[in-house]
């Protein structure tokens, strides 16, 4: 199995920092904690389940009765508490970690290497590489220009918005895709993922094109994308503003990236649900969500919604509206390049990344 070399960049708790004198032994110890926790976790839910919850086997019928005739409800209570505090330690693992070393966490025989040391060390290093965020373009262009791989980790395109499955709107959902920053093409892939992801987060079902609305909402990208592709974020506001005006008559909602917190609680979707005909970005995720809630965008630089949406603001009036049977093969696609943290601490993760580099590309 080909296991890149994991460049790591931050230092988990204060707990590992007094064990270990480099971030890639530290984070090797990090993250198969993690993964410990992860499958104890997963473990002890499925025998709550099965004893306590919804099974009809003989076994889980003769635990209620047992712990019926002892009229003790303390041990079902105990047993809940202590996996909820086992989870309370894997989310503490995961906040301190680094995702390409999480990534590689059921792989003991992977490498990881301290980002700072990279420039003195791509000589010797074989094999591709695993990092994580825009920041690191230069690594990635570096990898491409030397005939390297890179493999490249970012959030997730769908699924990390709050629902019953995750109450809190965490990041649950990352993408990793080989020699690109985002996914270009529909594979050719089965709907199960898409579906399971329909299952975890019930709104993310898809309704087909919507027709109506009558404005454009302009949604803003950080500035690192902007650099990472030499534009001046300023003047590509007002050139593209400028644009629309020139095509359309339509109103102009600006919505600018706010921190986490606020957009779990004001989402992208209570905003394109307020009479929108199109949207438009850089390259925001925010393009991948509006197609899957089926309104037409708009993106100006690479975006994984890229087959299923248009680059042409000219034609703003006339937006690219593929099928819905496209447009549901390109959301089984997306499923397939974003996975979930237990995937990645399974390793059920990398091993669709490498499934996904034979596959089949759609072409509609």
């Amino acid at each position: 199995m080909t296991l890149p070399v994991a460049l790591v960049d931050r230092w988990p708790s204060e707990e590992y920092r007094t064990q270990h004198t480099t971030i890639e032994s530290a984070l090797k110890h990090n993250v198969a904690d993690a993964r410990m926790l992860n499958n104890e976790v997963n473990t002890l839910r499925n025998i709550e389940q099965t004893f306590f919850e919804v099974a009809n086997t003989d076994e889980a019928e003769m635990a209620r009765i047992y712990f019926k005739k002892r009229k003790d409800q303390s041990i079902d209570r105990q047993f809940k508490q202590y996996i909820i505090s086992l989870n309370e330690k894997l989310d503490r693992c995961i906040k301190f970690s680094d995702y390409p070393a999480m990534i590689m966490a059921a792989y003991p025989e992977s490498k990881f290497l301290d980002k700072s040391r990279y420039w003195d060390e791509y000589e010797n290093i074989n094999g591709p590489i695993l990092i994580r965020g825009i920041a690191n373009g230069k690594i990635a262009d570096h990898a491409i220009k030397n005939n390297k791989d890179y493999y490249f980790i970012e959030t997730g395109y769908l699924g990390n918005y709050r629902c019953e499955n995750n109450r809190t709107g965490r990041k649950v959902y990352h993408r990793i895709v080989k020699n690109a920053m985002q996914h270009p093409n529909i594979m050719d892939v089965p709907d199960d993922r898409w579906k399971q992801l329909v299952k975890f987060n019930p709104n993310l079902r898809y309704y087909g094109w919507r027709n109506s609305g009558s404005k454009i909402l302009l949604v803003m990208s950080t500035q690192k994308p902007f650099e990472y592709y030499g534009e001046d974020r300023d003047q590509w506001i007002k050139n593209t503003i400028a644009t629309i005006k020139k095509h359309t008559d339509r109103e102009i909602v600006i919505r600018e990236k706010a921190g986490r917190g606020e957009r779990t609680n004001d989402t992208i979707y209570d905003a394109l649900g307020d009479d929108i005909y199109a949207l438009v970005t850089y390259n925001s995720i925010a393009a991948v969500e509006a197609v899957q809630y089926g309104i037409p965008a708009f993106a100006l630089a690479p975006t994984a919604a890229a087959p299923v949406c248009s680059n042409d603001l000219t034609q703003i009036e006339n937006p690219v509206m593929h099928s819905e049977d496209i447009v549901y093969k390109w959301l089984c696609s997306i499923a397939y390049g974003q996975f979930s943290l237990n995937e990645m601490l399974s390793g059920e993760a990398w091993q669709l990344v490498l499934e996904n580099n034979e596959r089949q590309i759609l072409s509609y």
